[in-house]
């Protein structure tokens, strides 16, 4: 949709008529000529008249133009292309995700595929984006070490996007469990919002990190953020070895402390074991924090104010080469 700011400054195309009605007409200088010469001056006439009043005529033209583009211009055009709606008080969602090495094992199936627990994790975690389209969500990443991976944001495009192109060991080999809590805490908390809530996977125990488990919870529970954890695997795995035998081995799952974690902080766990355990763990979450958002409506505004002001620079431009070169 596209309307005029100041409408009332096409008043200013009365401008001209105004002053050609009111204001007398310039009386030519009957001493025009110094010199007269009857004969030489009536054959001079029959060219000037016929190229003067052409000249006179085309000028006019691009003098009317420009001033109905300059006018516009003035008059201020704007473009509205759509409405958008933002939330006024959405929920900050952090999805804090293991991404060590832990996570390369393919005992998850896409399909009929067999796929690794991290490919599991961002095929669910992309159909939960697309369900949460009025929620802040941001992502964080740990292993060895934690890091933002993508702050907290409303462009769902732009998050499943950079959710795509997570790589295992990206962050370490090892699981900094702590560090991945307290730091979707921290990112959770910096933009101001009704609920704060983080969402922690993994599928190992904490083994390194600078910031211990206990005192993650303890920064989760001051700021009253509410952390749901997910458990990938389970406490008994199968995998399979050289000879495609399948043996049984002891996970590194730690059930006791993300269990800990949720309870602490009003949260609840989810053990994953399949990836249809894990779309049904994401469906439960959405279910849990179903709230009614206020919206604001907005209108982005796009100015065309330069397009009437550079047509009528071009019309004043062709006026005074007219001038120059006739």
């Amino acid at each position: 949709m596209s309307i005029f700011i100041w409408p009332l400054s096409f008043l200013f195309l009365l401008l001209p008529f105004i002053v050609y009605f009111t204001l007398p007409p310039v009386k030519e200088s009957s001493n025009l000529y110094a010199l007269k010469i009857p004969f030489f001056k009536r054959i001079k006439s029959f060219e000037q008249i016929s190229s003067k009043e052409t000249h006179s005529k085309s000028s006019r033209f691009f003098l009317i133009l420009m001033w109905l583009f300059f006018t516009t211009a003035v008059a201020r055009p704007v473009w509205y292309p759509s409405v958008s709606d933002t939330p006024l008080q959405a929920r900050n969602i952090v999805l804090s995700l293991d991404v060590s090495e832990s996570m390369s094992a393919q005992d998850f199936q896409l399909g009929t595929a067999d796929v690794t627990r991290l490919t599991a994790v961002k095929k669910v975690v992309t159909d939960f984006l697309n369900k949460r389209e009025n929620d802040n969500i941001g992502f964080v990443l740990f292993g060895n070490e934690a890091y933002t991976y993508a702050p907290l944001s409303f462009d769902k495009t732009t998050l499943k996007s950079l959710l795509d192109e997570i790589g295992i060991g990206i962050a370490g080999n090892m699981t900094a469990l702590g560090d991945g809590l307290a730091l979707a805490v921290q990112t959770a908390l910096k933009v101001p919002a009704k609920s704060q809530i983080v969402i922690l996977l993994s599928d190992g125990y904490a083994n390194t990190g600078v910031v211990s488990v206990p005192q993650a919870i303890d920064l989760a529970k001051r700021n009253n953020v509410k952390v749901y954890t997910i458990g990938i695997g389970s406490p008994e795995e199968v995998v399979q070895n050289f000879y495609g035998l399948k043996i049984p081995t002891q996970s590194t799952l730690d059930e006791k402390t993300l269990q800990a974690i949720a309870t602490q902080t009003g949260g609840q766990y989810f053990l994953a074991k399949t990836t249809n355990n894990l779309q049904n763990i994401y469906k439960v979450i959405d279910n849990l924090e179903q709230e009614e958002i206020n919206l604001q409506s907005f209108k982005p505004r796009k100015e065309l104010f330069f397009i009437p002001l550079f047509l009528g620079v071009i019309c004043l431009f062709i006026i005074l080469m007219k001038r120059r070169f006739l």
